[in-house]
C-alpha cells in the first residue's frame, strides 16, 4: 500500500517536472506600457533682470519595489525597456539605493549621480536590455535639466526561459520518477539488471 502511494506521488512529480521543463524551455513572455515621470526641478531665484536663477533637477525613483525571487537565477530572464521621448532616460537600481534619496508622495527624489544603477541610465539612448537576477529593484527616471514636469510612456517586455543546464536535469529526474511510478521498485531493479 505504501509503495502504491509513493508511486502515485512519483507519477505526479514526474508529470510536473517534465511539463515544467518543456514549458520553461519554450519560455514565458509578457509586457506592458507604463507612465514614467521626472520630478520637478527646484529654482532658487537670483538677482532680478540678470537671469541667474539656480535650477536644480533630480532623478526620480519609483516607490514600488520589484522583488525578484531566487527562482529568477535558475532561468535566463531578459527585460527590454524602451521609450520614445527625447531628453529622458530610464534605469534600474537596487531598492536599497532609496536610502540615498528623499521620500516624496509616491516616489523618491534623488540627487543626480547620487545612486548607482545596475542597468540603463543616461547612455541608454531610448532603450536597453537588462539581464535580471534575484533581488529587490526600483526603476529610476532622469533627463535633461528642464524645469517643467516631464511625463512619458515606457514600454517594457520580458522573456524568461530555462537554460538547457536546468531543463535537462528536470527532464532526467522527471523521467526517472516516471519510470519508478510505472515499474515500481522490482521493475526498476529488473531493468537495471538487464542494462
Amino acid at each position: 500500500m505504501l509503495e502504491r502511494i509513493i508511486r502515485v506521488v512519483c507519477a505526479i512529480l514526474a508529470v510536473g517536472l517534465i511539463i515544467g521543463a518543456f514549458v520553461g524551455s519554450e519560455g514565458m513572455t509578457d509586457g506592458e506600457t507604463q507612465s514614467a515621470m521626472l520630478p520637478p526641478c527646484t529654482v532658487e531665484e537670483g538677482l532680478p533682470f540678470v537671469e541667474d536663477d539656480e535650477v536644480t533637477c533630480y532623478w526620480g525613483m519609483s516607490g514600488e519595489v520589484l522583488a525578484l525571487g531566487n527562482e529568477v537565477d535558475l532561468a535566463d530572464v531578459s527585460v527590454d525597456i524602451q521609450w520614445a521621448k527625447n531628453g529622458v532616460w530610464i534605469g534600474i537600481a537596487e531598492a536599497s539605493e532609496a536610502a540615498k534619496c528623499t521620500e516624496k508622495d509616491g516616489y523618491y527624489e534623488c540627487e543626480k549621480y547620487a545612486i548607482d544603477l545596475v542597468a540603463g541610465g543616461e547612455n541608454s539612448d531610448g532603450a536597453f536590455t537588462w539581464k535580471a537576477s534575484s533581488g529587490d529593484y526600483r526603476f529610476v527616471a532622469g533627463g535633461d535639466d528642464v524645469q517643467t514636469l516631464q511625463q512619458f510612456d515606457v514600454e517594457w517586455s520580458y522573456e524568461a526561459t530555462l537554460p538547457q543546464s536546468t531543463a535537462w536535469p528536470l527532464l532526467i529526474i522527471g523521467g526517472l520518477l516516471g519510470l519508478y511510478a510505472l515499474l515500481g521498485r522490482s521493475g526498476v531493479r529488473l531493468l537495471i539488471d538487464l542494462l
